[in-house]
């Protein structure tokens, strides 16, 4: 099912619930006739929005960091590989081809396979073989002269920067905010839209308009929040642009 429609989804539903919540809760004596004490029903009414702001802020902005997070790191990987490749050119034959053959297979597979796996909530093995075999490569090549034992070691080095930035990348994709953060959220978004129907702001349609305008506020927000708690799955998904770019500059040195 698409994000949009899943958005799309959970705001109607906010406003199912409001309406349903309202006609349940709104048909009391008490609800009808307004009898509350106004100081009471502005510190209930702020403490339940408090609460909601409160944790809504506060997964957003941590996903948001970790989304920007992510992204960075994708261009840090790929600055690493266009360095190894730059410096595996100063190796001898057949050392340099090989590694640079097998950078660019890495490179490939990390878009093509790698970020659809990230989509799933893994990463790829495949990847990670080919990484494996850029090292092996590496490390296997012939380093006579003294200015290639100097590119080799920088390309070693570089490569290690790979492997740090892709295992960063596998934490991640696995990270996300507590079951129970969740949990509070959806009661305080609850109790938020409960609220008014209690003290039978929702008897009359023109306020009960207002009140489903008011769930599809929440549920949108709750929705929006979960989407942002996974940094490579759509719709705000952290795309592979790093690593095209990086297959432009393989081709450029190539020339």
């Amino acid at each position: 099912m698409s994000m949009y429609v899943l958005s799309f989804l959970a705001t109607l539903g906010g406003v199912l619930f409001a309406f349903v919540t309202a006609k349940l809760l709104g048909r009391g004596q008490r609800a009808a006739s307004g009898e509350f004490s106004g100081q009471a029903l502005s510190l209930i009414g702020g403490v339940l929005l408090s609460s909601f702001v409160l944790l809504t802020g506060f997964q957003v902005a941590g996903s948001w960091s970790t989304l920007s997070t992510a992204r960075a790191r994708t261009y840090d990987e790929a600055r690493a590989l266009t360095d190894t490749y730059w410096a595996a050119g100063s190796l001898s034959d057949p050392g340099r081809n090989t590694v640079r053959t097998l950078l660019k297979r890495y490179t490939g597979d990390v878009k093509s396979v790698e970020f659809p796996a990230l989509a799933q909530g893994h990463t790829s093995m495949e990847a990670w073989h080919a990484l494996d075999s850029v090292r092996a490569a590496l490390n296997a090549a012939p380093a006579p002269r003294p200015e290639q034992q100097a590119a080799k070691s920088a390309a070693q080095s570089n490569l290690a920067t790979v492997y740090q930035t892709r295992a960063d990348r596998a934490a991640e994709v696995r990270a996300g905010f507590p079951r129970i953060v969740w949990v509070a959220l959806l009661v305080a978004g609850g109790f938020l839209i409960a609220f008014p129907a209690v003290l039978g702001l929702a008897s009359h349609p023109r306020n009960l308009v207002g009140l489903c305008f008011v769930g599809a506020a929440v549920a949108f927000a709750i929705c929006l929040t979960a989407q942002l708690d996974h940094a490579f799955q759509p719709p705000f998904a952290v795309r592979p642009t790093a690593f095209s770019f990086a297959e432009t500059r393989f081709r450029q040195m190539d020339g």
